[in-house]
């Protein structure tokens, strides 16, 4: 009956990401009702990465020609606007105590190392930093006895998104997770320096 059209947000998102690759890439796509429309508005979320494999913002050629994509399977009471979301570049700090006897610093380094692991993959927009995977992640790494503290801050600067986020505020009552608005993704953009680690 719908005619190979697409009924729901998720098949919003499927069709997206089916878009042949000569048309552009996206890495992550997210679709929202729009909260502020009295219609079938739906808010489209889409970013891509660069060269290097860092999220970016997806270009208007890309956007363009996925707008056109769309069109073919789009219900047609269905608007859809295709959008940014913002970029939360987040940095780890976590504390440890150590297995007496063992090199600290080597011992920090292969934390620093399973975390990067951990978030190679990277986050879906408007996924929820989940804080206990830290401390989960920690304590398998040979020589770590006990993990003491992990700090969650936003990271700025010249090569960074610019977006930031108050991560007292949006923490869950538990603590257990941050927030993410379902306009943003999370990114560790540069594992190697913005996860950072202390031994005792």
């Amino acid at each position: 009956p719908t005619q190979n059209r697409a009924v729901t947000q998720a098949d919003y998102e499927n069709i997206a990401y089916r878009m042949p690759a000569k048309f552009g890439s996206i890495k992550r796509c997210s679709v929202q009702r729009d909260p502020d429309s009295q219609k079938r508005n739906l808010n489209m979320y889409v970013i891509s990465e660069d060269k290097f494999g860092k999220l970016t913002k997806t270009n208007n050629a890309i956007k363009n020609n996925l707008k056109i994509w769309l069109n073919q399977y789009r219900m047609i009471s269905d608007t859809i606007d295709i959008l940014n979301p913002y970029i939360i570049n987040l940095g780890i700090d976590f504390s440890i105590k150590t297995v007496t006897g063992v090199d600290r610093f080597s011992v920090v380094n292969q934390c620093i190392s399973r975390l990067s692991k951990l978030y190679k993959d990277g986050f879906f927009i408007g996924e929820s930093f989940i804080i206990s995977d830290v401390y989960s992640e920690l304590k398998k790494v040979r020589g770590v006895l006990d993990v003491l503290k992990v700090n969650l801050r936003t990271q700025t600067g010249p090569n960074y998104s610019g977006a930031t986020i108050n991560i007292n505020k949006n923490l869950s009552p538990d603590g257990n997770q941050l927030i993410i608005p379902k306009n943003a993704i999370v990114e560790i953009r540069f594992p190697a320096t913005d996860i950072r680690g202390k031994a005792r």
